[in-house]
């Protein structure tokens, strides 16, 4: 087979980004479900949220997650389906709907709290295995992102490689 040009260099960084995040997900699920809960990893952050900061609106929690306000909503169905979160009326702005926890809710946020310290050092062993912390990594990696995104970077480098060519 024909080897595809850049799939070993940092331009394909974006596949495996996603290859990772897709064993990672895929990992955790067997972990979450060795450890006797029924949350899929997508949906942790979102009982986390909910357990530790109470109801919310939809919105609320999509943007303290970095979620879309449609993923945050798809995820919440099967946390809704499952029995574990409930959206009411707010009964301050019956414009705004509220996700809270359900009693199934809140003992598997229990349980999330007891596994939580295991993932952190498993993430840990991992980290000092591979010689470098992914999370801040990627953390840093965000930020540096949104401070300037890929496109300005590489009209940047267009720009700079255009003086170059001049100057000669």
């Amino acid at each position: 087979m024909t080897e595809i040009p850049f799939f070993g260099s940092r331009a394909a960084f974006a596949l495996r980004v996603r290859q990772a995040s897709t064993a990672l997900y895929e990992q955790m699920d067997e972990c979450l479900q060795a450890h006797g809960l029924l949350l899929p990893a997508y949906a942790t952050s979102l009982v986390q949220t909910l357990y530790h900061g109470g109801p919310q609106s939809v919105s609320a929690l999509a943007e303290s997650l970095g979620l879309s306000h449609q993923l945050a909503s798809q995820r919440l169905r099967w946390l809704v389906r499952e029995g574990l979160v409930e959206i009411g009326d707010d009964p301050d702005d019956r414009r705004r709907r509220l996700v809270s926890l359900t009693p199934a809710g809140q003992a598997e946020g229990d349980k999330l709290q007891a596994f939580l310290p295991r993932l952190e050092q498993a993430y840990c062993d991992l980290f000092d295995e591979i010689g470098m912390d992914l999370h801040q990594g990627m953390v840093d990696a965000r930020a540096a992102l949104l401070a300037s995104p890929l496109l300005a970077r590489m009209q940047a480098d267009t720009d700079t490689q255009t003086l170059s060519r001049s100057a000669e």
